[in-house]
């Protein structure tokens, strides 16, 4: 497995044969260019960025011990102005058994490799963690949504982590924690609020679950490494 060489899938839509139907619906979702993809994806191969992945990949899961899993470069889409103003420009999406990394060629290495790390800690958590993904509830989520973001941290310093972990100080997340967190921990994909709470949706601050969720995690890292926080529950993270 490891990373898919997925530089010629969009020549003739081969994509589509190649990732099964039940993802498929969640790639545009997620940041998947809609046009101009196969001009983004020769722009990547110039950069050699499947070897870069493909190399650190091979870092990480010795690291983490972690899953051998299928890794897809996919084209993102330079026009999602969440895309750009949030996620930098790139996105991705994790699960159990395969990860998807959507990238723009303007991208430095150092960039691509964050998200990288990001993604693949989702992959780490949710193997260490037996419970289907549909079972995870808003307090799973938001915490290894930190989780993840603060082994970018730890990798690559201040300068690489998401924007959304500076949106708010420490007393606003303190107050956002205790309104709209606590009341909410329970909740599960299926209910509207837990994708409102996550992104800050409607009338909820901006990226809210994210910026919640780095700084539990914060707080949690300087009373436990990170390899212990690694594999364990959400709730006692954040009780930490």
């Amino acid at each position: 497995m490891g990373v898919v060489n997925t530089k010629h899938w969009f020549e003739r839509d081969l994509w589509r044969e190649k990732i099964k139907e039940d993802v498929q619906r969640h790639l545009f979702t997620y940041g998947m260019a809609r046009r101009n993809q196969g001009e983004i994806m020769k722009q990547l191969e110039q950069k050699n960025v499947w070897a870069f992945v493909a190399k650190k990949f091979a870092e990480l899961k010795k690291e983490w011990n972690g899953p051998d899993v299928p890794i897809y470069i996919l084209p993102a889409d330079a026009t999602n102005r969440t895309l750009q103003h949030e996620f930098g420009g790139k996105s991705g999406v994790a699960f159990r058994d395969q990860l998807f990394l959507f990238l723009l060629p303007h991208l430095s290495n150092e960039h691509i490799y964050a998200l990288l790390i990001h993604e693949y800690h989702h992959v780490c958590r949710l193997h260490v963690d037996p419970k289907d993904e549909r079972e995870y509830t808003l307090i799973d989520r938001i915490v290894m949504e930190g989780l993840a973001e603060h082994a970018v941290y730890e990798r690559l310093g201040s300068e690489y982590v998401a924007k959304w972990t500076t949106y708010y100080t420490e007393e606003q997340l303190k107050k956002f924690t205790k309104k709209w967190i606590v009341p909410n921990m329970s909740l599960r994909p299926d209910d509207a609020r837990y994708r409102a709470i996550l992104y800050g949706l409607s009338f909820y601050p901006r990226m809210l679950g994210y910026a919640v969720g780095y700084e539990i995690v914060k707080r949690a890292s300087t009373k436990k490494k990170m390899i212990e926080l690694f594999a364990m529950p959400s709730e006692e993270i954040f009780l930490l």
